[in-house]
């Protein structure tokens, strides 16, 4: 029973609210957050890796093989020396890289342009040489360092295979189109494949280091019309058996 004159006692304020309860994610989400983060630092180290790549070009190509030096190729790519040391053994594997990096994207180009002729194996192997001689004409310096390192290369028997697998990059995709080439125009060849891209790449590589020293003296249309000359005496219709006795 209340007492008059006395005053009510206020309300006691409402208690806050629980804090809520951390949020621990299940096993299978942390474990994809694990792989996500991995992802993360292999991007970032193929980032690194493209950088100093890119700079290696510049530099080779500006200073050559001899004249480029890791602390210039580092710089360029904004690390330190360390982080070129963390993604290749040195100044050469970093060359050898470079080459098998740029070999992949002559032979892309090549492989389009051969692969987008479709009358004859002689067209074909025209547009594949048109290629090249415009790669000569964007490209020379490149060109020479690739030259320059063979040189250095084969004089090594340490370095030689290494320079020999990096060259076999190309030979083996020029192999590939031939061996296309005479499937799909019903073809037979009078030596085999892998020997005609040899004499493919020797022809691309004397005519480059040509045009290099004295580009007036080679006419752009000459490395077509002699792989065109290659073909025509090389190949014969599958199945002639005259042809292919020698009558």
């Amino acid at each position: 029973m209340d007492t008059i004159g006395s005053t009510p006692a206020p309300p006691a304020p409402p208690a806050p609210p629980a804090a809520p309860a951390p949020s621990v994610p299940p096993a299978g989400d942390r474990q994809a957050d694990g792989r996500a983060a991995r992802l993360t630092r292999e991007q970032s180290r193929a980032n690194t890796r493209e950088r100093l790549l890119s700079a290696a070009r510049s530099v080779f190509a500006r200073s050559g093989f001899h004249g480029a030096s890791v602390d210039e190729i580092a710089s360029e790519a904004g690390f330190s020396t360390g982080a070129l040391y963390s993604n290749f053994d040195g100044k050469e594997d970093l060359f050898l890289a470079l080459m098998e990096r740029e070999i992949d994207a002559y032979a892309r180009e090549i492989s389009d342009a051969v692969r987008g002729a479709r009358a004859s194996v002689t067209e074909r192997a025209t547009g594949g040489a048109r290629q090249w001689m415009a790669m000569i004409e964007r490209e020379p310096e490149l060109l020479l360092l690739f030259m320059e390192f063979w040189a250095y290369g084969v004089r090594d028997t340490q370095v030689r295979p290494k320079v020999a697998a990096r060259f076999a990059q190309m030979r083996a995709v020029l192999t590939g189109l031939i061996v296309d080439g005479v499937r799909e125009f019903d073809l037979e060849l009078a030596l085999p494949a892998e020997q005609l891209a040899i004499a493919i790449d020797a022809l691309a590589d004397g005519i480059a280091r040509q045009k290099l020293a004295d580009p007036e003296a080679v006419p752009d249309e000459l490395m077509g019309r002699v792989l065109s000359l290659l073909f025509s005496a090389s190949t014969r219709p599958a199945g002639d058996k005259d042809t292919r006795s020698g009558r």
